[in-house]
């Protein structure tokens, strides 16, 4: 099991516990039988759960290495961005339309107009819609892996959507204190308050967007079930603010 292979110091010293309080409890029912030893006993079986439970919520992967492997991807995918010349805003896609997960379209091609894009295969390259130069690049971004955080899709309402931000932000991820989301016509405000992950400037970051607004982009993606963009997003003193548009009806 999974439980007893975690290496970690939590769950070492809740498995001591597990024993002691076992035996302790064995000690007073059968030999002793003196109360405070059995609620000892007691006592020392909760600490052990309290324990294991801490355990299994310890990450696998220290921070430094989580945070090595966030690097090493945005920057091969921000070469990839540069050297392709590309300037066009990338279109945030909800699982429905990549078959896995939600993923980024990074249109090859400035377009007048949004066309209805279909459901995509598991490509980097891939041809959204009819005409010739409806060719992008599918890409996983942290949006993708932060909405596997979630237990359940978020309702398409700015309440709900606030909501898994705060626990992602706040709880999971703990970058951030909380958010707060309106919602007007096809456009969403993004409020992130006492941000802890700074965005990098560059075309990368133009087309995609920084960490935390490609989260909320994904998110939002996956809420309404429609593709979204990130329209701007603003560094104010403590506060980033993200301006979303959700594409289509």
């Amino acid at each position: 099991m999974r439980l007893f292979t975690v290496n970690n110091a939590y769950i070492r010293s809740g498995l001591a516990l597990i024993v002691a309080g076992i035996l302790v409890l064995l000690s007073s029912a059968l030999i002793f039988q003196i109360t405070w030893l059995t609620a000892l006993g007691i006592c020392l079986l909760i600490l052990s759960f309290i324990l294991i439970a801490l355990g299994r919520s310890v990450p696998e992967l220290p921070p430094e290495a989580c945070a090595l492997l966030m690097e090493t991807g945005m920057g091969n995918t921000a070469a990839l961005i540069e050297e392709l010349g590309i300037r066009t805003k990338a279109i945030y896609l909800p699982s429905s339309l990549t078959s896995d997960r939600p993923q980024a379209l990074v249109p090859l091609h400035d377009q007048p107009s949004w066309p209805s894009i279909r459901s995509l295969p598991r490509r980097l390259v891939v041809k959204y819609g009819s005409q010739p130069d409806d060719i992008g690049l599918l890409i996983t971004t942290a949006g993708s892996a932060a909405v596997a955080m979630l237990e359940a899709r978020p309702a398409p309402t700015p309440v709900a959507l606030e909501s898994s931000l705060t626990a992602l932000f706040s709880g999971r991820l703990g970058v951030a204190d909380s958010t707060s989301v309106s919602c007007q016509n096809n456009h969403l405000s993004v409020e992130i308050h006492r941000p802890r992950l700074a965005s990098e400037t560059g075309w990368s970051q133009h087309c995609l967007g920084g960490p935390l607004a490609s989260i909320a982009a994904a998110l939002a993606a996956e809420a309404w079930d429609r593709p979204v963009t990130i329209l701007r997003e603003d560094s104010l003193p403590g506060m980033q603010r993200v301006e979303l548009e959700i594409i289509g009806s």
